[in-house]
C-alpha cells in the first residue's frame, strides 16, 4: 500500500501519510527550497520536476499505487491575488494535469487540496460542457473544511475533492482536541518547549526559527490597526489578534504593514508578527520540522503554501477505512512512524522596520472620521506612473458592497456644487472652518509626502499626519453641521442625488445614515484634489448650470 504526493510543496501530505503508517513511493515539486525541505525531513531524494511536463514513463507501475494526493498551485485562484483576478485558465493547467495523472494510475482513492474558490470553479469544469468534464467520472465529491475542525490551530478553510470516504473522514473532527492561537504561543514560550500538537519535547536551544521580530513601530502598528479594521471591502478583522481561538490563514505573503498578517500581543507585551516557528506549528508541522531556505521570506512562503499535515493524517486515516472508534491521535505514533532528518536549518533573522524603502512605495489608508464600514470610506493614496516615475497623490471615494465597489471623483467641480448646493459660504462659522482648511491643505508638498513614507526624510510632513489633521477638520464640520437643523435636510437631499444610481437608488444605506459624514467627505476630499492637481478652487465659485435642482 503506498501513495504518491503531486505538487508535494514542503511535505504536509507527505508527512500526513507518514504518521498513518502509508509509504509515500514518490513526491513531485518544482520548487527548489520546498523540494529541498522535503528532501531533507524525509531523507527522500527527490529531483525537482515539471509536473506539467510528466509523462506515465515518470509515474510509478501504477499497479503500486493505491491513493494519488496532492495540492495543486492556489496562485491563480486566491483571492488574495490582485483581488482574486488570478489566470484561473492557468490554474486549470495544473489541475487537469494531476487529474491526468489519477486517470492513468487508477488508484483506490485519491485527494486534491486547493482554497475554497476552488470548489466552485472545478464543480463547473468538471459540468457538462466543462473544461474537465471528461474527469467527471473520477469524482465522489467536492467539499469545504475548516481545518480547525481536525485540531490544527488555525482557522484554514481548504477545498477537498476526490474519491475517498468523506464521510468517514468527516466522523473524526468530534474526536480531535481542538487547539487555540494561545496555545501554541505558550507551547514556545517554555524552556523546554513542548510541541502543542503532538507532545514533542526539545530544549530551547534545538528549536530552530523562533527568533522574534522586532516589535511593530508606533506607525507600523497604526497602519496594520488600520487596514485591519476599516477595509472598504472586507470585513473587519480583530487587532490585535484574539489567542484565544484557532488563528486567522497562515499566508504565504505578508509584510510588517499587511491586512493579512497575523499580530499578537504576546505575554511579554509585545506587539509584533509571528516567528517562523509560530507559522510552521500554526500549520501543525512538528516543532522539529525544518525549513530550507536562503531567505526569511522564502521560509514564510513554504509555509504558508503548506496543506496542514494534521489535516492530511485524518483524510489519510479515511482511506485506510480507520473507524472512529479504532482512531489514534498522532501524538501517539508520530515517534515510532516518523523519523525526521537531523540537519538543522539556519535560523534566519526576520524582518526589521524598513530603513529605506522603494520610492514608489504605495499608501493606502482611511481617512479617520470619514470611514463607516460596510465599503464606504474615503482614503487617501498614492499612485505611481511608470512612464514619467512621479508619484500623485489623491483623495478617493469608495461606496457600494463588496460585490460591487463603487467609486466617485472628487474634483473642483463637486467641490464647487457642494458649496453651492448648501450655500456654506454665507455661514460665517464654516466658511472660516473651510478656509482654514483649504489654506491647510495648501501648505502641503506632496513630494515631502512621498520622502517621509519612504524614510528618506521623516522631519517633513507625512501621510499619517496629513490624514490625521484631514481627520481633525472632518470632526470640527461635523461639530457645527449636527449643531444645525438647517443643514440636515440640505445635505441629505445632496448626497441622495449625487449618488443616485441609475436604477434610481442609493446602493449602500450608510451612505443615507451618514449623509452628513459623507457630505464633509466630499467637500474635504474635492477640496484636497482640485488643490493638489492646481485645477483651481475658490469658495465664491463662478456661476454654474443648475446641475441641481
Amino acid at each position: 500500500m503506498a501513495v504518491i504526493d503531486l505538487y508535494s510543496g514542503i511535505g504536509g501530505w507527505t508527512l500526513g501519510f507518514k504518521m498513518a503508517g502509508v509509504p509515500v513511493l514518490s513526491s513531485y515539486e518544482w520548487w527548489k527550497d520546498a523540494n529541498q525541505t522535503h528532501n531533507k525531513n524525509f531523507g527522500s531524494d527527490h529531483a525537482e520536476r515539471d509536473i506539467r511536463k510528466l509523462t506515465h514513463a515518470d509515474l510509478p507501475d501504477p499497479a503500486l499505487i493505491d491513493f494519488v494526493v496532492g495540492s495543486p498551485p492556489c496562485t491563480q485562484f486566491s483571492l488574495a491575488n490582485r483581488g482574486g483576478k488570478g489566470d484561473i485558465a492557468d490554474g486549470l493547467v495544473d489541475i487537469k494535469k494531476f487529474l491526468e495523472v489519477v486517470e492513468y494510475l487508477q488508484p483506490r482513492y485519491w485527494a486534491m487540496e486547493n482554497v475554497p474558490r476552488v470548489a466552485g470553479i472545478l464543480a463547473g469544469e468538471i459540468a457538462p460542457g466543462g473544461s474537465l468534464e471528461q474527469f467527471a467520472h473520477l469524482f465522489d465529491d467536492i467539499r469545504v473544511y475548516k481545518a480547525s475542525d481536525f485540531g490544527v490551530p488555525q482557522d484554514r478553510k481548504r477545498m477537498i475533492a476526490g474519491r475517498f470516504p468523506f464521510d468517514l473522514f468527516e466522523s473524526y473532527a468530534g474526536r480531535t482536541p481542538k487547539l487555540n492561537l494561545g496555545d501554541v504561543l505558550h507551547a514556545l514560550e517554555q524552556d523546554p518547549m513542548t510541541d502543542p500538537v503532538y507532545d514533542i519535547v526539545l530544549p530551547r536551544e534545538l528549536v530552530t526559527d523562533h527568533i522574534l521580530e522586532p516589535n511593530l513601530s508606533a506607525e507600523e502598528e497604526r497602519i496594520n490597526r488600520d487596514t485591519k479594521t476599516y477595509h472598504p471591502v472586507y470585513n473587519a478583522m480583530s487587532f490585535p489578534d484574539r489567542i484565544d481561538r484557532p488563528s486567522r490563514t497562515v499566508t504565504a505573503l505578508c509584510t510588517r504593514v499587511s491586512r493579512e498578517s497575523i499580530i499578537i500581543r504576546d505575554s511579554q507585551d509585545n506587539l509584533r508578527r509571528l516567528t517562523i516557528r509560530e507559522r510552521g506549528c500554526l500549520q501543525s508541522f512538528p516543532i522539529n520540522y525544518q525549513y530550507f531556505s536562503k531567505t526569511y521570506a522564502g521560509k514564510i512562503k513554504m509555509i504558508g503554501n503548506a496543506v496542514p499535515p494534521l489535516l492530511t493524517f485524518y483524510i489519510a486515516q479515511s482511506m485506510l477505512g480507520t473507524q472512529l472508534n479504532e482512531l489514534v491521535l498522532p501524538k501517539n505514533v508520530i515517534r515510532e512512524r516518523l523519523v525526521l532528518g537531523t540537519e538543522q536549518a539556519i535560523s534566519h533573522q526576520p524582518d526589521n522596520e524598513g530603513a529605506n524603502y522603494s520610492a514608489s512605495r504605495s499608501f493606502w489608508l482611511a481617512i479617520p472620521g470619514l470611514r463607516f464600514g460596510s465599503g464606504v470610506r474615503f482614503e487617501l493614496k498614492n499612485a505611481f506612473n511608470k512612464v514619467t516615475k512621479e508619484i500623485s497623490w489623491s483623495v478617493n471615494f469608495f461606496y457600494g458592497n463588496s460585490k460591487n465597489i463603487k467609486g466617485h471623483k472628487l474634483d473642483s467641480n463637486l467641490f464647487h456644487k457642494a458649496v453651492s448646493y448648501t450655500n456654506l459660504i454665507e455661514d460665517d462659522q464654516l466658511s472660516g472652518l473651510l478656509n482654514g482648511y483649504l489654506t491647510f491643505i495648501r501648505s502641503i508638498n506632496t513630494d515631502d509626502l512621498q520622502k517621509n513614507w519612504t524614510n528618506k526624510d521623516r522631519g517633513v510632513t507625512g501621510p499619517i499626519y496629513l490624514i490625521d489633521q484631514i481627520g481633525v477638520f472632518a470632526t470640527s464640520f461635523k461639530d457645527h453641521l449636527r449643531s444645525n437643523d438647517t443643514y440636515v435636510q440640505t445635505i441629505l437631499s445632496f448626497v441622495e442625488a449625487e449618488l443616485t444610481s441609475k436604477e434610481g437608488k442609493v446602493d449602500n444605506k450608510k451612505l443615507i445614515e451618514n449623509s452628513a459624514d459623507v457630505f464633509i467627505g466630499i467637500l474635504l476630499g474635492a477640496g484636497f484634489n482640485a488643490i493638489v492637481e492646481n485645477t483651481g478652487i475658490e469658495l465664491a465659485p463662478p456661476v454654474l448650470d443648475p446641475v441641481l435642482a
